[in-house]
């Protein structure tokens, strides 16, 4: 989206939300470019605002990136780490979005992470989601768990018609909150959020959230329409909140 696109979006987007706003937490994570006006636009707003990645250093001579201090300092409090498009574009791995989570950490942003088995993967489901939650998650304090909101996005379910069937979403949800429960404790595993990502749109989201340890919805292509984006979080507020 342009500048004018994602101001037109937020406005077009926080009317049709409208007291939605007080119940469920939204997090809008425009293109860089747009970062600084949406940061203006939502001052007093319950919207929150993010970043779609950061570099990996914290050099504010690296050409071409986006340090986690200069996002923090446009008004991000979240940054998206760890996407499926990062990974295979750009390289990131499981070190790389360690590396990255704990700068973001540093520099006082909570990361969006994203944990997802790849198109090629063999092992079974919960022994993928395990693998990559012990590298992606070294060195983490609990705290910094428990403040970590977990997108569960699977490489095949981006850009298709339907997302991924709302029984293994379920079965990757109750993995990843077992494992943190078990790895990091109760407490921090409860105030960790788990949410859906991939292919999410109105028609799907009741079956998704009928998923106990699903706490939200993230949405992508379906999500840049305002009327819709505002429609998943109504259901949220009714499937989550009541």
């Amino acid at each position: 989206m342009t500048i004018a696109e994602s101001l037109a979006f937020t406005e077009n987007f926080q009317t049709l939300a409208g007291n939605l706003l007080d119940a469920v937490d939204v997090i809008l994570c425009p293109p860089f470019t747009a970062l600084s006006s949406l940061a203006d636009a939502l001052e007093g707003s319950h919207v929150q605002l993010g970043a779609q990645d950061m570099a990996r250093s914290t050099d504010p001579t690296y050409t071409g990136q986006i340090s986690a201090a200069l996002l923090a300092d446009v008004g991000c409090r979240w940054v998206m780490l760890g996407h499926w498009e990062v990974r295979r574009h750009l390289g990131d791995d499981d070190a790389v979005v360690n590396l990255k989570v704990h700068l973001a950490f540093e520099a006082g942003l909570a990361p969006i992470l994203f944990i997802g088995e790849a198109h090629e993967e063999a092992a079974p489901l919960a022994e993928a989601l395990e693998e990559q939650l012990v590298h992606v998650l070294e060195g983490f304090t609990t705290e910094q768990v428990a403040a970590t909101a977990f997108v569960y996005e699977p490489e095949g379910a981006i850009g298709t018609r339907a997302p991924t069937s709302p029984a293994h979403v379920e079965a990757a949800c109750v993995c990843i909150r077992s494992w943190l429960r078990r790895e990091w404790g109760k407490a921090a595993a409860e105030r960790a959020r788990i949410v859906y990502g991939g292919s999410v749109a109105p028609e799907f989201a009741p079956g998704l959230l009928a998923c106990p340890e699903l706490d939200g919805l993230a949405a992508t292509r379906r999500g840049r329409d305002p009327v819709t984006f505002a429609e998943i979080v109504r259901l949220i507020a009714r499937e989550r909140v009541g």
